[in-house]
């Protein structure tokens, strides 16, 4: 072979990988932009609120609450949970009773400073953080103390002059990346809602234009230019990315804090706010699924919601009466709900299993990442199901050591304790979830299962399965079978995944029967009628009694964790186990009890 066809065949194979290169930058690219579409049903993704008031020029507080909301804030003070809770928030502001600044500070300079991308935290009592801002502008609501709208003031100054977050990848400058930024602005325009009234106009003024015309003062992963407010506003990543509800969630509280400000821009608000309310339901549209599932899966959906997103949804009903937790869809309120459905407590700790797709430490964590699925969850919910959310509480993670408490929070964050004081509902009545909600939910975006027998104590009976594939940058596969955790018990009944195409439930979701592509039908039974705790049945060859009803065959697969296991019998086409009679029909069980 000469030296031409050598340059030849070179100069082939560099065409074809820059052909390839080039097709699938433009797939990307349009996967990207494909979140800036329109919503063609926009309207029906919030619901108005009843009575509600416009907000006024310079009206606040506004975001997390109202003025006339503050009297019975303020009456929570003299309640044990809300002393509980101010308590636990003083000793995060600054050690002590929150009287001072914070003495501790995280000395890095930059986002991974030690190297390798790994961040530094700094685990001190009372160290400097983004949420000081609003802990602090709490106690001036409550109080009506200027020295802590003062406090506030300080803590919002040192991250304009450079203070980095007790974990070093937050920060007004230079943060790690613009889904850091999206967090620490949505906190810190919570913090300048709350304190607000405490400063001067000047003061408003100059921080209030420092959020407005915010840019994070580095290059993107996906060009050389800052990130600036109204690229985050709409997100520089996709929504099937964590960091999407993250940016999108946080600049939506800096657009409503600085809504009708007498020297803001008002048409550049107006206009970023038209993009922020698609955003918004971009993230539960493309990135999470009508069950709360996440694309990414399940350590990364906490943040795409708990870390700025549900408080701005907190701020669209407050400040323009928009409701897109009592809309009518589930999205919403099921991202904060799925955790009380698919968690049980054992040895005082949450157990969540299987956690699926990235950032699995996240699942219950008391960092950032994980926490405030109480506090925040209260805030997230229609008001007929916080009484679920209540019982959850105090079953599973109340305790008289305040500073354990996973709501009032065991986070070191004090935002965390900010939404729990303010969402906690005062003098309401726990009620187990089971006489208010279903025992059972789908994700039919992402083909994701779950049930649960009952919420009693250790030993409940969960059964989760994810029938497709969830993708984002990062994802989840679909399972290899139908997970049940019961007790100690943790069981994968291997089963082929496959699209649902026909579901059929009883009211209270005890009991359904799966209609897959594939031809294959799958019944569950949590009701136990059948005196399992856990029933399984399959048309495909699995695990099990092998059961001739009629001319199928059914496969059945029952759990139980203490007791006698009752015996399966047949009637032609009727199964009989214990309480329990099931039909096999061509093309679904028919549960009978």
């Amino acid at each position: 072979m000469d030296e031409d066809e050598i340059k030849n065949i070179t100069m082939k194979k560099l065409l074809a990988f820059w052909f390839k290169f080039l097709v699938g930058f433009t797939s990307v690219a349009q996967e990207y932009g494909s979140w800036h579409v329109p919503v063609p049903d926009l309207q029906t993704w919030y619901a108005s609120v009843p009575g509600f008031q416009q907000v006024k020029p310079g009206e606040h507080p506004r975001l997390l609450f109202r003025q006339k909301d503050l009297p019975a804030l303020q009456a929570k003070m003299n309640t044990q949970e809300g002393m509980t809770m101010l308590k636990r928030l003083r000793f995060l502001l600054d050690g002590a009773n929150g009287e001072g600044m914070p003495s501790q500070f995280n000395d890095a300079k930059e986002a991974y400073s030690k190297g390798n991308k790994k961040n530094l935290v700094v685990e001190k009592s009372g160290i400097y953080s983004f949420g000081h801002v609003a802990g602090y502008g709490l106690l001036y609501q409550l109080t009506g103390e200027k020295k802590y709208a003062d406090l506030g003031r300080q803590c919002f100054e040192l991250a304009l002059a450079g203070q980095r977050d007790r974990d070093d990848r937050y920060s007004w400058v230079k943060p790690g990346g613009p889904l850091r930024a999206g967090v620490v602005l949505g906190w810190m325009a919570v913090g300048y809602d709350f304190c607000y009234n405490g400063w001067d106009t000047a003061t408003r003024r100059r921080l209030g234009q420092a959020m407005e015309y915010y840019t994070t003062g580095e290059w993107t992963k996906w060009g050389n230019r800052e990130v600036t407010l109204e690229a985050m506003v709409t997100g520089s990543m996709p929504p099937k990315s964590n960091h999407f509800g993250m940016m999108v969630g946080g600049t939506a509280l800096v657009l409503l804090a600085l809504h009708k400000e007498p020297w803001a821009n008002q048409p550049r608000l107006d206009s970023l706010l038209e993009k922020s309310k698609l955003a918004m339901i971009h993230n539960i549209t493309q990135g999470f699924g009508n069950g709360g599932f996440f694309a990414e899966g399940d350590g990364t959906g906490s943040m795409a919601s708990h870390l700025s997103y549900l408080a701005a949804v907190q701020g669209w009903r407050n400040t323009l009466g928009m409701d897109f937790v009592n809309s009518g869809r589930p999205n919403v309120y099921m991202t904060a709900l799925k955790w009380f459905y698919l968690t049980v407590m054992q040895k005082d700790k949450p157990v969540f299993w299987p956690i699926r797709g990235g950032y699995p430490h996240n699942v219950w964590s008391t960092s950032l990442s994980g926490a405030g699925y109480v506090g925040q969850g209260l805030g997230a919910v229609p008001a007929y199901m916080q009484p679920a959310l209540l019982w959850c509480y105090y079953q599973w993670l109340h305790t008289p050591n305040e500073a354990k408490d996973l709501a009032y929070e065991a986070s070191p964050y004090p935002h965390f304790v900010v939404s729990a004081f303010v969402n906690w509902p005062t003098g309401m009545k726990p009620v187990n979830p089971a006489e208010l909600l279903p025992h059972g939910y789908s994700d039919d975006t992402y083909g994701f299962l779950a049930w649960r027998n009952r919420w009693q104590d250790d030993s409940d009976a969960i059964v989760t399965w994810l029938t497709q594939t969830a993708k984002g940058f990062m994802g989840a596969h679909p399972d290899s079978g139908i997970h049940v955790l019961a007790g100690n018990l943790r069981y994968t009944w291997k089963h082929p995944p496959g699209a649902i195409i026909q579901q059929q439930h009883n009211k209270k979701r005890t009991t359904s029967s799966l209609r897959m592509e594939q031809g294959i039908t799958v019944g569950v039974d949590v009701s136990g009628k059948s005196g399992y705790d856990v029933l399984l049945l399959s048309t495909h060859p699995a695990e099990g009694q092998a059961i001739q009803a009629g001319r199928t065959t059914v496969y059945v697969k029952g759990i139980k964790i203490n007791g006698n296991k009752p015996d399966i019998k047949v009637k032609g086409k009727e199964l009989r186990i214990g309480a329990q009679r099931i039909k096999v029909q061509s093309d679904h069980f028919e549960f009978l009890n």
